[in-house]
């Protein structure tokens, strides 16, 4: 709960942050709870689970959250999840993201012991894909206009990363 105030006000209030996202509009703290469905006992709740991956992304200095990432759908079957994540304007093209996502990645890998990472994101907001890339994953192709957030309908550009593909980078 402690990071509800913070995480609305540097990040989902938002528009520019917000449009690429396709959660209800958040322009109040009861929004987040209500509208979004967000820190609500159920949400917090879910934390209990051993496949909940949700995380907030904090400056180190401070302790400020600026943003999250978390980890959807993760598919035992295949061993894979979905990653996804938000920043605060203020603090992007600062590789802040790129360092979150490169942790998660490792944390997925060496931690969880998933095959396979992936995520997606809207054709108009490249800088997310370029985050993506930076982080060792490798593009595997567009979905024409599969892509529907709160600012329209776009390709869903495609990036995911395989265990052997990571572990033989790291081993280099």
């Amino acid at each position: 709960m402690d990071d509800l105030e913070p995480i609305f006000y540097n990040c989902w209030n938002d528009f520019e942050v917000w449009k690429w996202t396709n959660y209800k509009p958040m322009r109040s703290i009861d929004d987040v709870m209500n509208s979004a469905k967000m820190f609500t006992d159920e949400w917090l709740g879910a934390y209990e689970k051993s496949n909940r991956y949700s995380w907030a992304i904090q400056i180190k200095s401070s302790g400020e959250v600026i943003g999250r990432m978390f980890g959807m759908y993760p598919d035992d079957r295949i061993s894979q999840v979905e990653l996804a994540y938000e920043l605060g304007r203020k603090w992007w093209n600062n590789g802040l993201m790129t360092e979150a996502v490169k942790a998660v990645i490792d944390f997925f890998f060496k931690e969880v012991g998933f095959n396979r990472i992936h995520a997606y994101h809207a054709s108009a907001n490249p800088a997310s894909g370029r985050v993506m890339q930076k982080s060792g994953m490798t593009y595997e192709g567009t979905l024409r206009q599969a892509c529907v957030c709160n600012n329209g309908i776009y390709d869903k550009v495609c990036y995911a990363i395989l265990a052997e593909d990571y572990f033989d980078e790291a081993s280099k």
